[in-house]
């Protein structure tokens, strides 16, 4: 602006950076030195916490630090009887009851439903005072889950791209604490939509559950099937035509809607047959809008 004949430059600090300042500048809470005389290895890992970053006018009752969720520490302070404060060793509801004072929003309206409510508390799995991994909060309880997210084929969680919570949501009460409320399917495409559809001749397990021949928590086989080819396939098509009783006796035919043709495989069809995978020929083996020329029973055969 310009202020008798001189030119003046007048700067705004947004309110947010003044917000910020103070915060960096405020420092620990108050009563933080009194707590830290006694619980030196708590409070020195707190910092680094999510929680130490809060500033009153975050909070429903304008507290922070150790006070925030243990109440007033004046009494434990003079006395040292721990009785007065909340404690949280015993993970009970009255534990979580002080944690969703705070975190009532995202879905946690159904928690007291869910099933880790029944035995469990905020704190069984969430470490207030320092920062962990889902992968390690999750594996104290289901060892036997993460231990497979270490087979040849499984989904890139170790790797850092995906957590358990992609796929679950514990603080619901869905069952297998799914992040769905609907089918298993529907989570599944929400990444991979691709093999969703919809197909004119789809496969089956396409529209009843993925999980049929896919082990979402880790494989030894590929792609996260349960089984290798051809025996996944096999536990459902057991009558194929390539490992029929016809192939079996080495006839070189098949019988296929209630027509005989030669078997595409040869006399010896059944060891080739479980020599190679199906989908070297069922390629579009989640559905296809083509139908098949080798399959009169309704070109679902899936063969392009």
């Amino acid at each position: 602006m310009e202020r008798g004949g001189v030119m003046t430059r007048t700067f705004v600090i947004p309110a947010v950076a003044l917000l910020a300042a103070a915060a960096a500048a405020a420092g620990p809470p108050a009563g933080w030195a009194d707590c830290a005389a006694c619980h030196e290895a708590i409070t020195a890992s707190f910092p680094a916490s999510v929680h130490a970053r809060l500033r009153p006018f975050e909070t429903p009752a304008g507290v922070v630090g150790c006070p925030a969720c243990h109440g007033d520490p004046s009494q434990h302070v003079e006395s040292g009887d721990p009785s007065s404060l909340v404690r949280f060793g015993e993970h009970t509801a009255e534990d979580s009851a002080v944690c969703l004072s705070c975190h009532a929003g995202r879905g946690l309206s159904e928690w007291p439903a869910a099933l880790h409510a029944t035995e469990m508390a905020c704190t069984s799995c969430h470490t207030v005072h320092r920062q962990s991994t889902p992968l390690s909060r999750c594996g104290s309880c289901h060892g036997d889950m993460v231990a497979l997210t270490t087979a040849p084929s499984h989904h890139p969680i170790r790797e850092g791209k995906m957590t358990c919570a992609s796929c679950h949501d514990v603080h619901r009460a869905n069952p297998g604490a799914l992040a769905t409320s609907q089918r298993t399917n529907d989570l599944c495409t929400s990444c991979h939509a691709a093999k969703e559809g919809p197909f004119i001749f789809q496969h089956e397990p396409v529209e009843e559950d993925c999980t049929i021949c896919h082990a979402p928590h880790g494989s030894a086989a590929n792609n996260l099937l349960t089984a290798n080819e051809p025996f996944l396939c096999l536990q459902c098509h057991e009558l194929h035509f390539h490992t029929g009783l016809e192939t079996i006796a080495q006839t070189g035919l098949v019988t296929v809607g209630g027509k005989r043709y030669p078997n595409v495989l040869g006399e010896h069809g059944y060891q080739r047959a479980f020599g190679t995978k199906c989908t070297q020929c069922h390629t579009q083996i989640h559905g296809s809008d083509m139908p098949s020329q080798a399959v009169t029973s309704g070109g679902a055969g899936l063969v392009r």
